[in-house]
């Protein structure tokens, strides 16, 4: 089931089996915020029960904690029916002469090849929408989120800008409100328009998969169902593409821009971009066909997609690990993430520096960064300010925390949110 599958009210629970468990969905972000892997592992302990992790490119937490024999490590080190792996290739796209398109040459002639065998294609696009931005070319006017320190989306099919955190949206706009010139043009990219370019480049069907075209009941499975009976050539979609599928015909996975995950500002994103591409590379070639995988990057010599390209996790884990323990981190230190939130914005800076002086003062044995702005400052015309404290062993947090919840329950327009071992920061 859904990840509150986990509270299930079953009285004889002999396994339970987190398929993909380094995905970021088993994590609820919203209150009651929790991990169904944490609670998996306690309702485990009350049943006398087995927990079974599986994943391909299991999170970096839960693989030192198998290498430590904290959990029993078993491998699976062939593919299903010992199929060989997909052959990956690197696309250097700073080489590519064609600067205008989003397919390189290389890509483009392998869609062709496998349209002419009646052959299927997965191509994947971590950004949904048709243009991340629109700007004026005039005045370099942008426009933003009236409730929220965020871009709009375009999206051609409605003709909207959207606000992808707080679902605001308006029309699109031809004319700047700032110098009134019609100067108004889209930047960057979104499935949308490379689904609109798909169409331009090649004679074959498409359909897209992402949270706009599967957002009514049911529509997750008629995509899926439509592609396998091949009423599509192409499956054009985000990440939720890039796990758990099986189609016998696919042979030809293409990444159209590697660097999106890469770029996001969390220190987990070469492990989020590593098990994408990977996850991803996976549905190619699951048939009798031979399969290929075509990754586009503006980035080749980054570890994670070096190492993408010959499936070594191994490598990948050693690499990153090292980071993380010169830079304290999990899975070397505990953390936890402290936002304090108001419509005030000068209400939430003080407040956020008396919880930053307060913590330091309590918390010895731990390291506290911040506070900060957060990386979307306002969200639903909400100020938000972060703080993360680091730890491996600190007696005094819980007592501290419940502290400082109990104290903000009487300060009014503040609120204080906190999130133990989050994913995002």
């Amino acid at each position: 089931g859904a990840r509150s599958a986990v509270f299930a009210p079953l009285k004889n629970i002999g396994t339970i089996i987190i398929d993909e468990e380094h995905s970021q969905s088993y994590k609820q972000e919203s209150h009651p915020k929790y991990n169904a892997i944490d609670v998996a592992i306690e309702r485990s302990k009350y049943h006398n029960a087995k927990v079974i992790l599986g994943s391909a490119t299991p999170s970096l937490e839960t693989y030192a904690r198998a290498k430590k024999g904290v959990y029993k490590l078993l491998e699976l080190r062939n593919r299903v029916n010992n199929r060989p792996l997909p052959k990956v290739e690197i696309i250097d796209m700073n080489k590519e002469k064609n600067k205008t398109s989003y397919f390189s040459k290389k890509l483009t002639e392998m869609i062709k090849d496998r349209l002419e065998k009646q052959e299927q294609i997965i191509l994947l696009l971590n950004r949904r929408g048709y243009a991340s931005f629109v700007t004026c070319s005039n005045c370099g006017y942008v426009e933003k989120c009236p409730n929220c320190d965020i871009t709009l989306t375009y999206h051609k099919s409605s003709n909207t800008l959207r606000c992808h955190y707080c679902g605001y949206g308006n029309k699109r706009i031809e004319t700047c409100p700032e110098c009134k010139e019609q100067a108004i043009k889209e930047l960057g990219v979104g499935t949308e328009k490379v689904e609109e370019e798909i169409n331009n480049l090649f004679n074959c069907r498409t359909i897209r998969m992402d949270f706009d075209t599967t957002s009514t009941k049911g529509a997750h499975e008629k995509i899926i169902e439509k592609f396998k009976n091949h009423e599509y050539d192409i499956l054009l979609g985000t990440q939720m593409i890039a796990k758990g599928l099986d189609f016998e015909n696919v042979t030809l996975v293409g990444v159209i821009n590697s660097d999106t995950s890469l770029m996001i500002p969390n220190f987990r994103s070469s492990e989020y971009t590593f098990q994408l591409l990977s996850q991803v590379a996976g549905r190619s070639g699951r048939g009798n066909k031979e399969g290929n995988v075509i990754i586009q990057t503006h980035n080749p010599e980054h570890y994670a997609i070096e190492l993408s390209k010959t499936h070594d996790y191994i490598s990948f884990y050693e690499k990153e690990m090292k980071i993380r323990k010169e830079l304290s981190y999990s899975p070397y230190y505990y953390m936890t993430n402290i936002k304090v939130i108001s419509k005030d914005y000068d209400k939430a800076k003080e407040e956020s520096n008396k919880v930053g002086s307060f913590l330091k003062i309590n918390l010895k044995n731990s390291i506290i960064l911040g506070p900060t702005v957060c990386s979307v400052f306002k969200v639903n015309n909400l100020y938000r300010f972060n703080i993360i404290i680091k730890y491996k062993k600190e007696d005094d947090l819980y007592k501290t925390l419940n502290y400082l919840q109990e104290h903000y329950k009487s300060i009014n327009n503040v609120d204080i949110d906190i999130d133990f071992n989050p994913i995002n920061i």
